[in-house]
Order: structure tokens, then C-alpha cells, then sequence
């Protein structure tokens, strides 16, 4: 059960809750890493009637790393080798966490009855790449979905996985990506995003940042709530 899923969870203040958040955290961090995004939320006042959205940061299994000399550290896959596209990729740990994701979603229009297009998935780095590749997974419409940093490392994987599933082909997607960023360079996040197209998701946004490394800035932040404002206002 979705509810078993470890994950710092906080329910709208206002019921019933009308909207669902889930963020997904990257690399060595934990769902509490960004759980300021509520707050956050509440303070920008960007998103109208944030008092009834459901927010969701779920936890990552702490796994040994290759890339960090088998440091166990949490993760939602292994990593073999930082920015590179073509090194060995841990399909099986990354697509048991799209699943993870799929039924936290599942969990949100089931237990509390939150309707799917009132969904937003996202996450930062690992949890982008998760995210990414959940929609690509779905067979029913979500809101929409949010990639800080992101990448896909089985590109080839996901395209057969894909086939058929264009329930999200008009589902909107903001991906962001910092220009100086040295683990996932801004050019593939720039890939990324033009893979997704290739398999239909034309209503993909992505938007680069100077001076922002492997990290999130001030207007990409406020460039993110604008985007779930845009679906939930």
C-alpha cells in the first residue's frame, strides 16, 4: 500500500483537500530536504488556494552507490557514472521507482479522492528523472509535471514502455535546468526534453538559468509555482 511508502506528508489545512504535490527529492537527500516548498508555497501566495493541496516528499531506500565507491547513501537507483548518458544504468532500481511514484499518485485519487488532473508530480535531479519517466508510464491524465535538473538514463527503455500510453501527450511539463550545472550538464537536460517531445509531449517548457549550478535559484522556483498555478488556480 502507497500508504506504507515512507514520506513526510502534509495534508491540506483546508478539507477537503482539492489537490495533490509530489516532489521527489534527488541524490543523498530525503523527502524533509524539501519539504520547505510548503511553506514556500503559503508565503509567494503565487498559487491560489494553496490551503487545500496535499503535499507529498517521499523518501528514498538507502542504497549503495558505485559512482561514490558503493557509499550507501538513499537513492532511487544506482549510478555508475556521473553525466554520462551512455555508462550503465540501473533500470531495474529506477523503473521499481517510477512504480513508487505510480502508487502515491494512486494513493492521492484513491484514499483522498483527489481527481488526477489535479496531480502534480516533480522532483529535483534522480527524483526529475523519476518523474519524467512516470508520466511516460501512465495510462490516465495527471496535471502535470516539474523536472529541476532532470535527465532519463533509459531512454531506450522507456520508449518501448511508452508505446501506446499517450493519456499526458497534452499534460503540461516544466523542466529547468542551470547552464553551469557540472553532474547533469544543462545540455542533457536540454536532450531530455527533446526526447519527450519525440514520444508526443508537445506542451514540454524548458527554461535554463544562469549562473545555477546542480541546484534550484530564486526565479526557477518562482518560474515552478507559476507553472502549478497555471494548472491549480
Amino acid at each position: 500500500m502507497a500508504s506504507l511508502i515512507s514520506a513526510i506528508r502534509i495534508n491540506a489545512s483546508r478539507t477537503p483537500a482539492k489537490s495533490a504535490l509530489i516532489f521527489v527529492h534527488g541524490l543523498g537527500d530525503s523527502g524533509e530536504g524539501w519539504s520547505w516548498l510548503h511553506p514556500l508555497v503559503q508565503q509567494k501566495g503565487i498559487i491560489k488556494d494553496a490551503d487545500s493541496i496535499n503535499y507529498i516528499f517521499p523518501n528514498a531506500p538507502s542504497i549503495p552507490i558505485t559512482v561514490n565507491g558503493g557509499y550507501v547513501m538513499p537513492s532511487w537507483f544506482d549510478i555508475y557514472e556521473f553525466g554520462n548518458p551512455n555508462a550503465k544504468q540501473d533500470e531495474v532500481g529506477f523503473l521499481k521507482s517510477c512504480d513508487v511514484l505510480k502508487a502515491l499518485i494512486k494513493e492521492q485519487i484513491d484514499v483522498h479522492k483527489i481527481p488526477a488532473e489535479r496531480i502534480i508530480i516533480g522532483g529535483f535531479s534522480q527524483g526529475a528523472a523519476i518523474s519524467l519517466s512516470t508520466i511516460a508510464l501512465l495510462d490516465f491524465k495527471i496535471g502535470g509535471v516539474v523536472a529541476l535538473s532532470g535527465f532519463c538514463p533509459i531512454k531506450s527503455s522507456i520508449e518501448k514502455l511508452h508505446d501506446g500510453k499517450d493519456a499526458n501527450y497534452n499534460t503540461p511539463i516544466f523542466q529547468g535546468h542551470g547552464v553551469i550545472d557540472p553532474l547533469i550538464p544543462c545540455s542533457m537536460g536540454k536532450e531530455t526534453s527533446e526526447f519527450f517531445k519525440s514520444l508526443g509531449y508537445h506542451k514540454l517548457e524548458f527554461k535554463t538559468y544562469d549562473y545555477v549550478a546542480h541546484s534550484t535559484g530564486e526565479q526557477e522556483l518562482i518560474d515552478f509555482m507559476t507553472f502549478v498555478g497555471t494548472i491549480l488556480n
